[in-house]
């Protein structure tokens, strides 16, 4: 298993849905197509937004913990037809906090990735899966206090924009 964290989310070209992105340390990118209200969930996890009442992600990591259990991870085990599959591996304990029981449940991976936020367990993604779905990505950094300078006036009108979200 490979171990990821999210890199982004953003919109789909044609604004039919959201693509979250994870990111593995070697660099390899895993984009998920996955529908507005997950990319919107899994947006306000990122920059630790709390609703005024629980949305359904927020639900469950009560009743999660309403049963004494708490996600251990999350893991992307199988790509098929283009679909992902997911389940999240839950620890429940008994009244004296002892393991009472390890549950795999499956689940999208865009419903597990936005709990798995909320509660700050892994995410993992089988190698299978990333030798298959993954893309290569190359960091082009440019040196120098001319090039900062020629960009600073972009980097400062650009400043406004960091925080708002994309949907």
């Amino acid at each position: 298993m490979i171990e990821v964290r999210v890199l982004a989310v953003t919109k789909t070209p044609n604004d039919s849905g959201g693509a979250l992105v994870l990111l593995e340390s070697d660099g390899r990118i895993l984009p998920i197509v996955v529908g507005i209200p997950e990319a919107v969930s899994i947006q306000m996890a990122q920059m630790g937004e709390k609703p005024i009442r629980p949305l359904t992600h927020d639900l469950i990591c009560n009743l999660l913990a309403g049963l004494r259990a708490r996600l251990q991870s999350v893991t992307i085990y199988k790509l098929e037809n283009e679909t992902f599959f997911a389940h999240m591996n839950i620890e429940q304990k008994n009244a004296e906090g002892q393991n009472k029981q390890i549950l795999k449940i499956d689940a999208r991976p865009s419903d597990s990735i936005a709990i798995a936020l909320r509660t700050g367990c892994p995410i993992y993604v089988a190698e299978e899966v990333m030798d298959i779905a993954s893309r290569e990505i190359e960091f082009q950094v440019e040196e120098g206090e001319e090039h900062e300078e020629e960009h600073r006036e972009d980097l400062d009108s650009n400043e406004d924009d960091e925080d708002e979200p994309l949907f």
